[in-house]
């Protein structure tokens, strides 16, 4: 019901600036690159668990992918425009733990999101832009887990996997974002962003892990590269 709303309240902020703007409205598509981090996992994972004593877990993050179509509406006479999106974007968290008796395992998180949202942009020298913003991701693969391990030759992976996805269960995301851009006459755009989730992502269920349920937020840098096929 939350994410109907969202989209209506989208629909009628488009509306609204589409009738008293439209020459001034382009399109297009964007494609990027991005790493990202989901905080405290290593502490949600641990828990009560004593098997984890004398260990060490880190954190290493994730290589993904972002893309979709954009709308920048430049409000009428002014060096401002809103630049709503809806993208696709693949996310997540690597661990890699290790302990005395050289046991060693990587746990990694792999979701898919459809990111909803827009940008507030400022344009303070020609394509020069400054942006701020935020998204709404709803996850399409909140159940993506990958585990590997040494432990008797990775015999026991496929029913650990299956622990770790009983336990740990991807939620939507909800992210402030923050835009370094600029944009070319001829239709080329470059951006650099950075996504500082604002909610907890990884839903703890009981288990024979115990694990901990705490705040476990993204953090994504993101380079993208994009087109628009009308100009202002």
């Amino acid at each position: 019901m939350k994410v109907i709303l969202r989209l209506l309240i989208f629909s009628c902020l488009f509306n609204s600036l589409y009738a008293q703007n439209e020459t001034n409205i382009t399109y297009g598509l964007k494609f990027g690159g991005l790493h990202s981090k989901i905080s405290n996992l290593p502490a949600s994972i641990k828990g009560r668990d004593n098997t984890f004593d004398n260990s060490t877990m880190e954190n290493q993050g994730v290589y993904g992918l972002e893309g979709g179509f954009f709308l920048n509406l430049k409000l009428y006479d002014t060096r401002v425009a809103i630049q709503p999106e809806i993208l696709f974007r693949q996310s997540g968290e690597k661990v890699t733990y290790q302990d005395a008796l050289g046991k060693k395992f990587d746990l990694g998180l792999h979701y898919s999101y459809l990111q909803i949202g827009a940008l507030y942009k400022v344009y303070p020298y020609e394509g020069l832009n400054l942006g701020a913003g935020a998204f709404y991701g709803i996850n399409l693969s909140p159940n993506n887990v990958t585990y590997t391990s040494n432990e008797a030759n990775g015999m026991y992976d496929v029913a650990t996997r299956q622990f770790y996805i009983d336990g740990l269960e991807g939620a939507d995301d909800f992210a402030l974002c923050f835009a370094l851009g600029y944009e070319l006459h001829k239709s080329i755009h470059f951006d650099m962003r950075y996504y500082l989730g604002v909610k907890d992502m990884v839903k703890s269920h009981a288990s024979s892990f115990q694990f901990i349920e705490n705040q476990n937020k993204s953090s994504v840098f993101c380079f993208s590269l994009g087109y628009s096929f009308h100009q202002w």
